[in-house]
This record gives structure tokens, sequence and C-alpha cells, in this order.
């Protein structure tokens, strides 16, 4: 007789239960290397068939034949016991799959979105996409985040022989910017960085060039709240309720690099420029956000003389160096030389 001869017969419910157990079991401790006569766990998430069990709800009365109806599907082991160790599928997996799932799902949407701003620049309500952006930043109003006590930096190209002052690194006044990211062409908010490297980084329009860069380093005074969290940290990305917002971080669409920062079309910023606009009409006072040009996090302040920061010191003049610079090549072990 064949070895599933003698396995528990299941009835209908049962066998339902089954397939929704043997999807998440994905390895055993057959499949695992050994070591000294112990198994050292590298494939999966290790846990028990009884903790599968619980999580698709298989009632108690089934549990034990189920198992001995289970597979491996990485090594072909049959029959397990309810208690036995076994592996689902790393949960590192899982979250790639749903990222890449809900890229695909909002992706055609997005790019409509786009290709519809690059036309239209100032009509992004005029599209369904650009009508469900904003509800989903006004209904997360209640979850803006807090930016702990810390400080930041900020950056300006040495162009001239001028010392500068505190009062030179402050933000632009109203009608003075050509526009960025979180802002319109005329705008006046504060942009900061996490260090003076991202600072710097972000101030040149060629970072791979050596320059002569001013640093002014800023403090928060108070804890400065009522910020939208627009970084792209994976551990981070699924705390997130708005499937929308997420899709935005997941495709990176807001991150779009402007490869030539002295032409004056720049539709990579024209969704950026309506999140803003909705955060500012949400209530949010600023947005912390993925550098585009390398690791690291900015901060905009909508207010550009908020009063939770001000510049402490006077302004320094530092050489970026593209050949030491350490956000080049994170694997370059030269870079520190």
């Amino acid at each position: 007789m064949d070895y599933y001869d003698f396995l528990p017969q299941l009835n209908k419910t049962a066998e339902k239960y089954k397939e929704k157990a043997q999807q998440k079991l994905k390895y055993c401790v057959t499949c695992q290397p050994y070591d000294g006569g112990d198994y050292i766990w590298i494939m999966g998430t290790e846990t028990t068939v009884d903790e599968i069990f619980e999580d698709v709800n298989v009632p108690e009365k089934y549990r034990e034949d189920i198992a001995k109806n289970l597979n491996c599907p990485n090594c072909g082991k049959s029959g397990f016991e309810q208690y036995e160790v076994v592996g689902t599928e790393d949960a590192d997996d899982i979250e790639k799959d749903r990222q890449i799932n809900l890229i695909e799902k909002f992706a055609t949407k997005l790019e409509s979105l786009r290709l519809h701003l690059e036309n239209y620049p100032s009509l992004a309500l005029a599209h369904p996409m650009g009508k469900k952006i904003r509800k989903e930043i006004f209904d997360c109003r209640e979850k803006s985040i807090k930016i702990p006590l810390k400080q930041w930096s900020r950056a300006r190209l040495v162009k001239h022989s001028k010392v500068f002052e505190q009062s030179d690194m402050m933000a632009p006044g109203v009608g003075l910017s050509s526009g960025g990211r979180f802002h319109h062409q005329g705008q006046s908010v504060l942009y900061l960085a996490e260090n003076d490297s991202l600072a710097m980084y972000e101030t040149l329009d060629k970072p791979e060039e050596p320059s002569l860069i001013w640093v002014q380093k800023y403090k928060q005074r108070d804890i400065i709240e009522d910020i939208l969290d627009l970084r792209y940290e994976w551990e981070m990305l699924w705390y997130i309720d708005s499937e929308v917002l997420q899709a935005l971080l997941a495709s990176r669409f807001i991150f779009e690099k402007v490869e030539d920062r002295t032409s004056n079309w720049r539709p990579q910023y024209f969704l950026t420029n309506f999140i803003a606009d909705c955060a500012r009409e949400a209530g949010f006072k600023g947005i912390i956000y993925s550098s585009s040009r390398t690791t690291g996090n900015n901060l905009v302040l909508f207010d550009p003389i908020h009063p939770s920061v001000e510049p402490y010191e006077n302004p320094q003049v530092f050489i970026h160096n593209p050949s030491k610079d350490l956000f080049k090549d994170l694997e370059d072990w030269t870079r520190y030389f």
C-alpha cells in the first residue's frame, strides 16, 4: 500500500483548512543545515505547525489529522506532528511581495497622474488620483508626527569671496526662490538636512565635482509638531494606513531625481508641489522626507522662520571632495582613506 493510504481522511471542511495551512508552510527542520546534531535555522521564519493552525483558525478537532497530511514544498518531507517545528516564508520576502503588489495596483493610475501634470501642472485635482491623494493626506492629519530635539544643517555653494553670516544662510524671502521639491516658485520655506554631508549633497547641482560649500548648523529649541512623514523606510512603510501614500513611497514617485537642476523644466516636482499644497491645506506644518540624491532625511518647514528651530554658531566653509564622499559607494572601503 502507498504511504498516502495510511493518512487520516479529511472531510471537505478539513480539506479547506489544510489548503490554507499548506500555503503558509514553506520549510521544515529537514531543510536546515545541521551542526553537531543540532539544526541551524536559516531558511524561512521558524514557527510550529500549531502556530500556523492558529493563524488560519483551524478548529482543534481537525489539527492532528491535517498536520499528518501536510508536506514541505521545499524538501518534500511528508507528514508532520501538530507541534512540530516548521518554517513560514521570510517576513522580508512577504513585505517585498506586498510592495510589488501595491506598486502594480497603483502604477497605471500614478503614471496617468504624472502625465496629466506634465500637461496641466496646476490641475492635479482634475485627475481622479489627484483627488484621492488630497483626501488621503487630509485623512492622515491626525497621525502627524513630532520631530524630537536634534540638530540640522543647511548649505549654500561658495560663489564669491563674501564671508557669510547666519542671515545669509536663512531661507530665501518671498519671490526669491526658483522653486523646489515641496514649494512653488517664489514661496519661502525652510529646507534642512539631518547632517552636514547630506546638506552639501542636496545643495550641489553637480555633486560629482569638488566644491567649496558654506554650511550653517541649526538646532531645535522645541519639539516640532504636525509634520507629514514621507520617509521611505522599509520597516515603517506598512504602518501607514493609506494604500495610496504607501504606493507613492514604495514606487518612489515622490523621490524622482532631477538630473539637470539648471533647467527650468522640472516635472519631477509637479506631484510633490501638489502634495505640499495638500499638506499645508490640511494643517501640517512641514514634511520630513527621504533624500532623492543619497541616503538620509530632509525636513521642509512651511514657515521659513519656524519658532522651534534657529541657527547657531557662524556658518563654516567645507570642502566637498567626491573621491572621499561616503555617499558615493557604500561598498568601496577605500572611501575612508
